[in-house]
């Protein structure tokens, strides 16, 4: 009869670790920025930072002066440029902006677009003072509509929190050239 409880025993141990194992989120979802939307008005407060979508653009192609020459990009698919307005809270801090496409594919920012103008991959955000950046990424205009966008300290800050903008409802209008300017 001992050796009857003992088997069961570890039979229920072993349905219990069972059981376990597959309801405990995994590492990738549990060590990664908390989650803050934004409000309607389109500010987000994140732990260290404060932000502001101001617009959504669409072009074919982009254009900036830098080292006074005229430099030109253009995409395959489409450049998206997201217009924010941020100021650190507490610290210095320098901030990282993902697209989340409406299919669930992430978009990191165009690294062709590294040197242009007021660039988020660029810059650092100071307590009190307010700054005008651009996140600019190429993405296929089915990713637009439907997606979202996401700002989290750069540098992997796990116990952070990233803000997370409502994208928009309708297709933003296209021009043919976007001029970046300082």
């Amino acid at each position: 009869m001992n050796i009857f409880g003992n088997l069961i025993a570890v039979l229920l141990g072993g349905v219990a670790l069972g059981a376990m194992m597959n309801t405990v989120p995994d590492y990738n979802s549990s060590f990664q920025p908390f989650a803050v939307f934004a409000g309607k008005d389109g500010i987000g407060q994140g732990r260290q930072f404060i932000a502001e979508l101001t617009a959504l653009k669409r072009a074919d192609a982009i254009s900036y002066t830098r080292f006074k020459e005229d430099v030109s990009r253009d995409t395959s698919a489409t450049f998206l440029v997201a217009e924010l307005s941020i100021s650190g809270r507490s610290e210095s801090r320098q901030l990282e902006a993902i697209w989340l496409g409406a299919t669930g594919r992430q978009y990191s920012q165009s690294a062709r677009l590294e040197e242009a103008p007021r660039n988020l991959s660029l810059a650092r955000f100071e307590p009190g003072l307010t700054d005008r950046t651009v996140a600019i990424f190429e993405v296929p205009k089915d990713e637009i509509v439907g997606g979202r966008l996401a700002l989290a300290p750069r540098g992997g800050m796990v116990m952070d929190s990233a803000v997370h903008f409502a994208g928009p409802a309708a297709m933003p209008g296209n021009q043919p050239m976007l001029r970046l300017e300082p």
